[in-house]
C-alpha cells in the first residue's frame, strides 16, 4: 500500500478508498501512510493524501493523531517547511481551528529561516492572513 501512497497514479487508486472503500482497506491505506509519516508529508504524491486525510478522508482519531506527529517536533516541522510538497500539507493544519495555532507558534520560532526561502515566505504569508487578532 505503501508503494500505490507513493505512486504517480496509484495515489488517485487510494484517494478513492480513503473516499469510498470499506473500512479494511481505508485501514491499509492510513497504516502505510502513518508507518512513514514525516516522509510520507514531503513526498511528491504520497503528500496529495495527506492533505486529504488532513481535510477529513481520515477518521477524527486518525487526523488528530496525523497532526500530533507531524507538529511534534521542531525539526520534522523545518523539513515540512524546507520541502515544496511539506509546505502544502503545513499550510493544511494550519487551516484547520484545531490545528492552527500550534502550526503558527511552532513557525514563529523559525521565522528567520522562513523568511529566507521562498517557500517559506509563501508559508508566512499564508499564517499571516490566516491569524486571528
Amino acid at each position: 500500500a505503501g508503494e500505490l501512497c507513493r505512486d504517480e497514479f496509484g495515489k488517485f487508486v487510494a484517494e478513492e478508498i480513503m473516499q469510498g472503500g470499506i473500512s479494511e482497506h481505508r485501514r491499509i491505506i492510513m497504516t502505510a501512510l502513518r508507518a512513514r509519516l514525516p516522509h510520507h508529508a514531503r513526498h511528491e504524491h504520497a503528500s496529495f493524501l495527506i492533505q486529504r486525510a488532513l481535510r477529513g478522508a481520515a477518521e477524527p482519531t486518525e487526523m488528530s493523531e496525523m497532526a500530533e506527529e507531524l507538529l511534534a517536533h521542531r525539526d520534522t516541522v523545518q523539513s515540512l517547511v524546507r520541502n515544496q510538497f511539506g509546505r502544502y500539507v503545513l499550510r493544511d493544519l494550519s487551516q484547520s481551528p484545531e490545528h492552527a495555532q500550534r502550526v503558527r507558534s511552532m513557525t514563529r520560532s523559525m521565522a528567520g529561516e522562513l523568511e529566507a526561502s521562498k517557500q517559506g515566505r509563501k508559508l508566512m504569508t499564508g499564517l499571516m492572513t490566516s491569524d486571528g487578532p
